[in-house]
């Protein structure tokens, strides 16, 4: 244009060809203000009235177009004036569409529609202006009407057309409207390559749509692809979070054109930075170095930023110093200083460098850039991220009039440290002010509420979320989900869930919160949702669900559990394997839950200690010392839980001595502090050894906590294994002492007091409700209330045991008072209790040699143990009980308790 300029100004005679050449090649390539500039100074050429040029429809148009593009509405109103004044035989169409375009560029839509409403028979290039008029300016639904009425007028279609109706469909997200006009541009002439420009343009439709099969479809169709291509496809798939194939895609393009600009490398700077590949960065920064990119400021930003990016997700200790190496070599200016400034506030907040920080405060202080906003909010990051809210509360101060960026960085800092009250204030105060909160205000708030375990306040919250359209932000509604799930209202963090989509849901908050509530069939019903959606679930929820299925009446379930996570490969890591020996153990099934422990290529401590609890708890003490001593040989961590199961088996061996010395010195060598759990254990050890007198030493000298109810539990517990009466009596009142409205104790203390021939006391004492056992058949759990009336078929399929019984020459054991203290009284031999109808219930719908599993809600009575153990001699299959003090497995005539329990 300079040569062009020049030209014109040493011409000695101009005419209107002469001007309007010249201002027509500003209105194209720029400076537009050139060509209004021109306008002026050929109106005012010529030395009288008839020597002065006239400008034409075509002078007035190149002016309205640099009008447009310039948004000069005043200057292009007055042009419109003129025009007006020379009437409307001068008004030709072609000046109609560049007032429609000069109105619409300028956002004045209403004389825009005006015009083209006088428009007698409006072309194809007035119908694309207004159609441009509507997508360029946020109208994208009024801008398809306009392309709809084309289409049924018969109004001929071009590329631009086209290219602006997948402008709406991609603003738009109308996957399926862009498919149809895909499809119409195809039938008209433009599909598969004919229209590089177009088919960029379907491309980043198809992106922006999340379509990425259409997408690379597009792409691979191109006869010719260029760098906007490429580039379009590696943006699409970085905005879709398709990190991996933008790398793929970055690799062909370097290998098939060898080169790429600053979009290129800005996007997949974006891709590497979330996949915080350092490696694969530091070769792209070595491509910038080699071609010269350093000297753009926007790639070194994006190279800061990946830096940075990565060392805040990954250890990398050897670059933590690369950022300070590349903002030293920026070519700095104006325009990109205060992103350059805010990126390494946020290197220093990541590296907790407090003196790096401050020296990057005292430079934008310098450079005059700690006005801007993001600077400022940068600064509040960095010193809450150091550990000196204060400092953040005084930069907020001296700042005259804060935004919602700004509110927000302090409010997370102050969150941050741990100032969730004056966080709260703050929140309050910028509501007051008229400030609309963010998504990361109200996270920071939301975080606030749960650490103060404030419901209420987290509700109000809540009511101004779904106030301020907010309600399906991903970040919020899973910070809402933690909120109600930490304070104890997990089914309303269930109702949160339908706002978002599955995919985006936080299930490992929802399981821990029913796992929390005990709620095991509600973990069941998201286990589903989860494997409708394939949605992410870390292993510490993973063995939460396992948890949840860690009943004999859930071993089904458990099984379908292990199947799904065995499929998707969730079983690797450790926590999850622990969670899978927990399950069987819990549902009576040692045998898996050893070859799970045996099958773990890594075995965590966890690991051992749940393999150790499942052998003492189903009667394998000896296996669990041996297992406790590899435990030690492989020097895994030994913790109070794997401690209480070891003390547990030596008592269950009659081992006082060595269960006695481990209590005495588990503190000295393992660093664990005794607890009541762990005298417990000593004291039903020296209990059923029959050492009482050492037992009455050992609870006054080493007991710390005399009023902890597990202790005197435990001793009565022991009591009733032995059938000491006075022991149970002492420990009973005891517990009275603790809790006398204590009901099972009561009853206990009335059962004693009649043996001991007390029935004035006796008479006193309270009575138990109704208890409960459970069984599980065909994926439905069947509970037997005692104060229920079996059916039909389960009463004669006891009556059959019982004469079978009878036949063989049973006989019935009536010397456990101690043990039947929560039964309900029952003539016969035994099998009116719930257990008993469970288990007939299952010999009925079980098939022929299936274990029957039940869970009873109670301890289980000497009479039903006493039937259950002869019963295992000929119903051909194992009887299991799980009732709350341990597991009783019955084969052959025994019990895995050895009838201690």
């Amino acid at each position: 244009m300079q040569e062009a300029r020049d030209l014109f100004d040493s011409m000695p005679e101009r005419t209107l060809i002469s001007w309007t050449i010249l201002m027509s090649g500003y209105a194209k390539h720029g400076p537009s203000a050139e060509a209004l500039a021109l306008f002026k100074e050929m109106l005012s050429s010529g030395d009288n009235h008839k020597t002065r040029l006239r400008p034409d429809s075509y002078v007035y148009a190149v002016v309205l177009r640099s009008c447009g593009e310039m948004r000069e509405l005043g200057f292009g109103k007055g042009v419109h004036g003129q025009v007006l004044k020379k009437g409307e035989a001068f008004l030709d169409g072609f000046l109609e569409n560049s007032l429609v375009n000069m109105y619409s560029s300028c956002g004045q839509l209403e004389d825009a529609v005006l015009i083209f409403d006088g428009i007698e028979k409006p072309g194809l290039v007035a119908w694309s202006s207004m159609l441009s008029a509507y997508v360029k300016n946020g109208f994208e639904k009024e801008g398809l009407s306009v392309f709809l009425d084309m289409v049924s007028k018969g109004i001929k279609l071009d590329a631009f057309v086209f290219s602006m109706v997948i402008k709406a469909c991609s603003n738009l997200e109308e996957l399926n409207l862009g498919i149809q006009v895909h499809g119409l541009m195809v039938k008209k002439g433009f599909g598969k390559g004919s229209c590089l420009f177009l088919d960029n343009s379907l491309m980043d439709f198809y992106a922006k749509c999340k379509d990425l099969r259409g997408l690379r479809n597009v792409f691979d169709q191109l006869y010719e692809k260029d760098l906007v291509s490429w580039n379009t496809l590696i943006m699409g798939y970085v905005h879709n979070f398709y990190y991996f194939e933008a790398l793929r895609s970055f690799r062909v393009l370097m290998h098939d054109i060898c080169y790429c600009d600053d979009f290129t490398i800005t996007s997949i700077l974006k891709a590497i930075s979330s996949l915080h590949d350092m490696g694969y960065g530091r070769q792209v920064h070595g491509y910038i170095v080699r071609t010269g990119f350093v000297s753009n400021s926007y790639v070194m930003c994006s190279l800061l930023d990946m830096y940075i990016e990565c060392i805040e997700h990954e250890s990398w200790e050897q670059w933590e110093k690369v950022p300070l190496k590349v903002y030293a070599g920026l070519e700095r200016g104006e325009a990109n200083e205060c992103i350059i400034i805010a990126s390494m506030l946020k290197w220093c907040s990541l590296l907790s460098n407090l003196d790096a920080g401050k020296v990057f405060h005292s430079l934008a202080s310098k450079l005059a850039v700690d006005s801007d906003p993001y600077v400022i909010s940068a600064l509040i990051d960095m010193y809450s991220k150091c550990g000196v809210p204060d400092a953040a509360l005084r930069v907020f101060e001296r700042v005259e009039n804060p935004g919602t960026v700004t509110w927000s960085a302090l409010i997370s800092g102050l969150s941050w440290n741990g100032w969730f009250v004056e966080a709260l204030t703050c929140f309050n105060k910028m509501q007051l002010n008229g400030i609309e909160a963010n998504e990361f205000t109200l996270t920071s708030v939301i975080l606030a509420c749960v650490a103060l375990g404030d419901l209420r306040k987290g509700r109000e919250l809540h009511c101004k979320i779904l106030k301020t359209c907010y309600e399906s932000n991903v970040s919020i509604v899973n910070m809402l989900i933690n909120l109600y799930s930490q304070l104890s209202d997990h089914r309303q963090a269930l109702k949160i869930c339908s706002l978002v989509s599955d995919a985006e849901i936080s299930w490992n908050l929802l399981i821990q919160a029913s796992l929390k509530a005990n709620d095991y069939e509600m973990i069941h019903k998201l286990l589903r949702r989860i494997q409708s959606c394939f949605g992410y679930l870390e292993p510490i929820s993973v063995c939460d669900i396992f948890r949840s299925c860690s009943s004999p009446v859930l071993l089904n379930m458990g099984m379908q559990a292990q199947a799904y996570m065995t499929k998707r490969g969730l079983l690797s890591h450790p926590t999850s394997g622990n969670g899978l020996i927990q399950m069987y153990s819990g549902c009576g099934q040692i045998a898996e839950a050893d070859l799970v422990f045996e099958s773990m290529p890594e075995k965590s401590s966890l690991c051992w200690t749940s393999i150790i609890s499942a052998k003492v708890e189903h009667g394998h003490p000896s296996e669990a010392l041996t297992l406790f001593n590899e435990m030690r040989r492989r020097n895994k961590l030994v913790d109070s839980s794997t401690l209480k199961s070891i003390l547990k088996a030596c008592s269950q061996m009659g081992r006082v001595d060595k269960a006695h010395s481990l209590l005495m010195s588990m503190e000295v060598v393992y660093g664990v502090k005794p607890s009541e759990e762990h005298y417990s254990c000593v004291i039903e050890a020296f209990t059923r050894a029959g050492m009482l007198e050492e037992l009455e030493n050992f609870i006054d000298e080493v007991v710390v906590d005399k009023n902890d109810t597990k202790i005197w539990n435990t001793l009565l517990s022991s009591a009733r294994v032995i059938g000491n009466m006075d022991m149970a009596k002492f420990a009973l009142e005891k517990l009275l002492e603790i809790d006398p409205n204590d009901c099972f104790a009561n009853l206990m203390l009335g059962k004693v007091l009649v043996m001991l021939g007390k029935w004035k006391d006796a008479s006193k004492t309270k009575t138990l409700g109704p208890n409960s056992s459970c069984i599980e058949v065909q994926n439905k759990i069947f509970e037997f209330v005692s104060d229920q009336k079996p059916s039909e078929d389960v009463f004669y399929k006891l009556a059959e045991i019982e004469r079978e019984m009878e036949e063989l020459g049973y006989v019935e054991d009536r010397n456990h008072l101690l043990h039947d203290a929560e039964e309900e009284e029952y003539d016969g031999a035994g099998l009116g209790h719930t257990e008993m109808k469970a288990i007939a219930f299952g010999l009925l719908s079980l098939p022929h040699r299936t274990p029957v599993r039940v869970i009873k809600s109670v301890r289980m009575c000497g009479t039903c143990h006493h039937a259950c153990k002869f019963m295992s001699t000929f119903v051909d299959r194992e009887l299991v009980v799980k009732d709350n003090c341990t597991f009783h497995h019955f084969r052959d005539g025994k019990c895995s308790c050895r009838d201690s329990w």
